[in-house]
């Protein structure tokens, strides 16, 4: 998604400054989309759009692939950087290490909630709501000097 983001930007000829003063986002905000480092869905890219040539079609398209709710990698980099990103942005991170299913819950501070299973093979990231929803349920079950 930060690719299309920075090549309709490029192809419209405004810099990421313009960009975030036509759009009313940051310039910082941007700079993270287009490297990646931010999760984007299409109602985020609502404002770009009008300033990058109204090409509400192709963003709709590209945040459709872009926006898989769940991710299954293997242990190494990948998992790695989105540890990172989730501790990066979120702003609570919950992790329940008791029972059948240990989890992480990342508070995200806009969009959903992330859950993290940790399986010896791979880290399964989830966004589903009754994923997110239990993990919360738990949390809030547990008493308050865990």
């Amino acid at each position: 998604m930060g690719q299309e983001v920075r090549a309709l930007r490029e192809a419209a000829g405004i810099s990421v400054e313009e960009l975030a003063a036509r759009s009313r986002g940051s310039v910082r905000g941007i700079e993270r989309v287009e490297a990646g480092y931010a999760p984007t869905r299409f109602t985020d890219m609502v404002p770009f759009a009008s300033v990058l040539g109204d090409d509400y079609q192709r963003l709709l398209k590209v945040s459709q692939q872009a926006h898989v709710p769940e991710l299954r990698c293997a242990w190494g980099t990948e998992a790695t950087r989105v540890l990172d990103l989730l501790h990066a942005t979120a702003t609570g991170v919950h992790t329940v290490a008791g029972g059948a299913r240990p989890f992480t819950l990342f508070v995200m501070p806009e969009g959903p909630d992330v859950v993290f299973h940790a399986h010896l093979a791979a880290a399964f990231f989830t966004e589903d709501l009754s994923e997110t929803c239990v993990a919360r349920n738990t949390i809030d079950a547990l008493p308050a000097d865990m």
